[in-house]
């Protein structure tokens, strides 16, 4: 049964993940600079999460069949979403980084709406309301967009924008990394009754929890504080899980409480760290990317 499912479901999904593994390797051997480079997929890829969370999971646009997670449908559609998410991430930074003309985006959004329906005849993927053309027209647009983001990238990224690529990092990493990861292992749970809609009720709380967390974290490490002023306002991070946990708004698996928020808070901390010194390594070489790959 295993096997028949993979044969029928997964290996395309696979397939999709092994040409963007070949995509990543054109780009980065292309760049001169693969560390901000590497940062910036993940920034872009958060936009992609963004935007598919909202129309598969609020909207349910569409589920994917991947037949990974055989025992939870929902998590089995979010696996099908990763492999799309990643795979048009890298697509469209490729497109960036080989600067190529305006017309190739045309032909990359068509090719993807082929790959659309293909799922759809060999029944990995269901549209729901969605129609194939909406993809066509949201990857031209998104295409686009990561052009710019590739273009302020390395010519005037601080401030504001500097934060927003940092946490838009951060949604890649932590959701799928540790948020997912411990749900899934039920070691750490949001509630799924907090409104009438089970899906809904996760993706609020899981939305609330990213942007709450997300933002106290990359306050305390670009504030330049004191590490005493830091750990008190870890202190209160873990005093924050604790009284989730008592309003039932989270619930943690028996003795794991300390381990699973120590889990989510440290490792947010240290993404964070790990983000901001790959956007850093463009200093040295002050913005000269654009140049050294012409």
């Amino acid at each position: 049964m295993m096997g028949t499912a993979f044969w029928s479901h997964t290996i395309w999904f696979i397939l999709l993940g092994i040409t963007t593994i070949i995509e990543l390797i054109v780009i980065f051997l292309k760049v001169k600079q693969r560390k901000p480079i590497f940062a910036l997929y993940l920034t872009v890829s958060g936009m992609t999460f963004f935007f598919e969370m909202i129309i598969l999971s609020v909207l349910k646009a569409y589920t994917y069949f991947p037949k990974i997670i055989l025992n939870s449908p929902p998590d089995d559609s979010i696996v099908g979403n990763l492999f799309s998410q990643f795979s048009v991430s890298a697509t469209a930074l490729l497109l960036a980084t080989l600067k190529l003309r305006y017309y190739w985006y045309i032909v990359f959004a068509v090719l993807y709406g082929l790959i659309e329906e293909l799922f759809k005849a060999l029944g990995i993927y269901k549209q729901n309301w969605y129609q194939t053309w909406m993809t066509v027209v949201f990857l031209m647009f998104f295409f686009w967009v990561t052009k710019q983001a590739y273009r302020i990238c390395f010519t005037r990224l601080k401030g504001f924008l500097s934060y927003l690529y940092i946490f838009l990092g951060l949604l890649t990493l932590h959701q799928n990394t540790i948020v997912w990861v411990l749900r899934l292992s039920g070691i750490q749970k949001f509630s799924d009754h907090l409104l009438a809609d089970k899906v809904h009720s996760l993706i609020l709380l899981s939305s609330m929890y990213m942007l709450l967390l997300g933002t106290i974290i990359m306050i305390i490490y670009y504030a330049g504080i004191r590490w005493k002023w830091k750990i008190a306002v870890i202190v209160f991070l873990y005093m924050a899980h604790f009284l989730a946990m008592k309003l039932d708004l989270m619930s943690f698996k028996e003795g794991w409480f300390w381990i699973s928020s120590s889990i989510s808070i440290w490792s947010m901390y240290l993404y964070t760290y790990m983000l901001d010194t790959l956007y850093s390594s463009r200093k040295g070489a002050l913005y000269r990317q654009l140049e050294n790959e012409r």
